[in-house]
């Protein structure tokens, strides 16, 4: 299994459809998934819904109670084959407040490897855990963020971009430094970009800051959520570690 996070503070750039169309692809190539919504807007949970999805169970029912339920409980079929979710709705706000009621400040970014421990054989029964974030960094965010193998960041030529992406690295910089863990492995895509957009600010602004090597040589354009760029692009996550250069 291998986590893959889809994340921006930054609104608007995207990473919702980008998830998603990660998502249909891997399960196009009989590849088991499993999508964790964690934004209360519940975008992904609203697309791959089926009627009877149950919109109640989100991650704050294991929140709320780590050791006591297993995460099989909250996972639902979507209508796509290959395809489950942990859905979301605005009942997932209250994961962020259960959190600091529950757990002593030292604790609170250790609650993602917990819930991956004890539902470590769920987990293995998918060959991929995709998550989308809501466009801002609270702890629960930031547990699953710690535990992923590899947090997307999708970016557009938009000034907020630049800032989403200082912000989250700097957030998860912090963390780890504090708790002494591993940096989670951070790649940049471009994302949302029409065929003649003039993306020469941001790749200055890349290049001046040395983030010019977290950045997917194959860049996803708008054209390019058509089936041949989505390949090319979920070839690159499928590369051992997730070696992109």
């Amino acid at each position: 299994m291998k986590m893959i996070s889809f994340c921006n503070k930054k609104g608007g750039v995207g990473k919702t459809t980008l998830c998603k169309n990660v998502a249909y692809k891997f399960a196009l190539e009989n590849k088991k998934v499993l999508v964790i919504d964690l934004d209360s807007q519940g975008t992904i949970t609203l697309e791959l819904q089926q009627d009877n999805t149950d919109i109640n169970k989100t991650m704050a029912k294991i929140i709320a109670s780590v050791e006591d339920i297993s995460i099989d409980k909250i996972i639902q079929s979507t209508k796509y084959k290959n395809i489950d979710i942990i859905a979301s709705s605005e009942k997932v706000r209250k994961s962020i407040f259960l959190i600091k009621d529950l757990y002593e400040e030292k604790e609170r970014y250790l609650i993602g490897d917990l819930i991956y421990k004890i539902n470590k054989e769920i987990f293995d029964n998918y060959d991929y855990v995709l998550i989308d974030y809501p466009p801002t960094v609270d702890e629960l965010s930031l547990n699953f963020l710690l535990i992923s193998d590899l947090v997307l960041i999708p970016i557009n030529s938009g000034l907020g971009s630049y800032k989403g992406i200082v912000d989250l690295k700097n957030t998860l910089n912090y963390i780890t430094n504090i708790d002494k863990r591993d940096m989670p492995f951070i790649k940049l895509v471009f994302n949302n970009i029409k065929e003649n957009e003039n993306t020469s600010n941001i790749l200055e602004w890349l290049a001046e800051k040395k983030y010019t090597n977290y950045l997917i040589k194959n860049n996803i354009r708008l054209l390019a959520l058509l089936v041949k760029k989505l390949q090319i692009f979920v070839k690159k996550i499928l590369i051992e570690k997730y070696n992109f250069n």
